[in-house]
């Protein structure tokens, strides 16, 4: 019997676990996205000034927050994606993300999606230092930096890290990832959530950034060259 509400007891406390890695995890998505959003709308930005202001806002709100809870978590920023991985790695990222990111670009063509760049009319040169260089380093540091990690830690068992919550907390971003394209459709949501997995896995398997950042670009990059 006392066996059985042990179980029990380890069961509610993973849950409890889990819900409160959860919750932290959305509020620190809310925390990071709603200021600079609001800030935008306040000043009334043309949608030209509104994605580079978003972007650096969002990227500056998340750093911060990582320097919070990487300051209390062993590892430190290291913890969070924020080392140097091995070649293999970005090598990996390469292969895999450059091919599927074109076959991505060709479906999501023939659906013919607004795509996230509607309404955005940008030269060249600034098209790939905005979706090709910045958006890929802002996105992954948030969702493969930030929320990926705080939810993989918080809900991991008091032994220490496991791959099944690490896992888990990479596909749970990358939903949450793709839920927030579903403004442009619900292709481009699937594209996005695939990306999120792919990206996900790589800031896992590597324990860095840079292969998720590689990865993401790739994306962005044939999302801007194929017709």
């Amino acid at each position: 019997m006392s066996r059985y509400v042990a179980v029990i007891d380890d069961e509610a406390r993973s849950s409890v676990r889990i819900l409160r890695a959860v919750s932290l995890t959305i509020i620190l998505f809310v925390a990071v996205y709603a200021p600079a959003l609001a800030l935008s709308a306040s000043l009334h930005l043309q949608i030209a000034a509104t994605v580079p202001f978003v972007m650096f806002l969002t990227l500056v709100t998340a750093g911060i927050a990582i320097r919070l809870l990487a300051s209390r978590t062993p590892g430190g920023l290291v913890r969070y994606g924020f080392s140097l991985p091995a070649l293999k790695h970005v090598g990996a990222a390469v292969i895999v993300g450059a091919p599927v990111a074109i076959f991505v670009a060709l479906l999501l063509a023939r659906v013919h999606e607004a795509g996230p760049l509607a309404g955005l009319s940008l030269a060249p040169w600034l098209a790939v230092p905005y979706f090709v260089v910045g958006a890929p380093i802002q996105e992954e540091v948030i969702f493969r930096g930030l929320l990926q990690t705080t939810l993989a830690i918080g809900a991991a068992p008091p032994t220490g890290p496991s791959r099944k919550y690490e896992v888990a907390a990479s596909l749970l971003v990358a939903l949450l990832f793709g839920c927030i394209h579903l403004v442009v459709g619900r292709y481009t949501a699937a594209a996005a959530f695939l990306l999120g997995a792919i990206a996900g896995e790589f800031r896992r398997r590597s324990g860095s950034l840079i292969p998720a950042v590689i990865c993401h670009a790739f994306f962005n990059l044939a999302g801007i060259i194929v017709p």
